[in-house]
């Protein structure tokens, strides 16, 4: 009976012992590789070979498909529209910097407890990003940032194994805020000139003026007996162009124009010309962009421009000239004339106004 209950007791306590060493096995990382230290090993060295980048969603749904060709990098999803390389660059070099520094959990079942289940679920609130080069890819989830405290919780796609880095990294979703969202960016002080044909057929003429006190801008085609409003509408169409961007943008191809347009010509004073035909779809405006040069007006111009300073010796921009000239209207044209963009609504009021939104009430 003695030996009976010291076998019983030896067996219990072997039993016990097991199990501790399961628990603490599902709290630790599964391999003895899998320790504190960098996120992704070996990254940093391929950063410049990477040639793919894609980030999926909940039900395997890929949100983004960031790729490198001989033109650069482009989005799959608008057609190859150019990518915003300093985004991508930092969030490559967030995950390559990024360091883990606590174990978390290594039980599928409570992924979902830190947002990194997988993203196959139809549920999932984490993020996949695969990081393709040719000789391996790198593939983790992303999950939720620290209530508390700096931190994101990741789990390579492949493992078990949760950890909690050092540092809030946020991937975006949204395809359109991965492309380059600059159009142009010119002042209207460059502007001579605007033009706008509306969908009704009517005009709207501005053009600089040193005689008006409220505005760089005259209206050329003031209608008799009224008289002009304030300045502010003449110098916010002018100044339409100063750092403007899209918020969506489609292949020309794939959204045409429909019959009744409004366009508009920015004449500006390198000879360099504008031309905006836009229209409303779906309560937000469209439009197509178009640029050419007047050489006649441009060697005018370069001619009235003061010697080059560089040239000089002194440090500066090197001075325009007509190649340059013919050279940004290519660029422009390579970049943006096979393009429709969505404008946003605060710039595209400007463009939208009507000639009475440039005269005083009647009366």
């Amino acid at each position: 009976m003695k030996t009976r209950s010291l076998v019983i007791i030896a067996l219990t306590a072997a039993l016990a012992l097991l199990a501790a060493v399961w628990i603490s096995s599902s709290r630790t990382p599964e391999v003895a590789s899998a320790q504190p230290g960098p996120l992704a090993p070996g990254l940093s060295e391929a950063l410049d070979s990477v040639t793919q980048v894609r980030i999926t969603g909940a039900g395997n749904t890929v949100l983004a498909t960031l790729d490198r060709s001989e033109a650069g990098w482009g989005l799959v999803e608008k057609e190859g529209y150019r990518v915003d390389l300093e985004k991508l660059r930092h969030l490559l070099s967030s995950i390559a910097t990024a360091r883990r520094v606590e174990a978390k959990t290594a039980l599928p079942e409570r992924h979902a407890q830190l947002g990194v289940e997988d993203v196959a679920a139809t549920d999932a609130h984490g993020v996949r990003v695969d990081i393709v080069t040719p000789d391996r890819t790198f593939s983790h989830v992303f999950g939720d940032n620290l209530v508390r405290g700096t931190g994101t919780y990741v789990r390579a796609a492949d493992e078990a194994q949760s950890w909690l880095i050092g540092s809030n990294l946020a991937v975006e979703r949204n395809p359109a805020n991965w492309l380059l969202k600059r159009i142009i960016d010119i002042g209207a002080n460059r502007i001579q000139a605007i033009s706008v044909i509306s969908e009704d057929g009517g005009t709207i003429d501005l053009a600089r003026t040193e005689d008006d006190t409220s505005s760089d801008f005259a209206l050329v085609n003031l209608p008799r007996g009224r008289e002009i409003a304030d300045g502010y509408q003449r110098e916010a169409l002018a100044g339409f162009l100063s750092g403007l961007v899209f918020e969506d943008v489609f292949p020309a191809t794939e959204h045409a124009a429909p019959d009744k347009t409004r366009t508009t010509l920015f004449t500006l004073v390198d000879g360099r010309l504008i031309r905006i035909v836009s229209w409303q779809s779906e309560g937000r405006t469209h439009a197509r962009f178009d640029m050419s040069l007047d050489e006649d007006a441009a060697q005018a111009w370069l001619a009235r421009q003061p010697a080059n300073d560089a040239a000089a010796g002194e440090e500066g921009p090197p001075a325009a000239t007509l190649a340059t000239l013919i050279d940004d209207v290519a660029r422009f044209q390579q970049d943006h004339a096979a393009w429709v963009y969505v404008l946003p609504s605060f710039k595209a009021s400007n463009l939208n106004k009507s000639l009475e939104d440039y005269l005083k009430p009647k009366g």
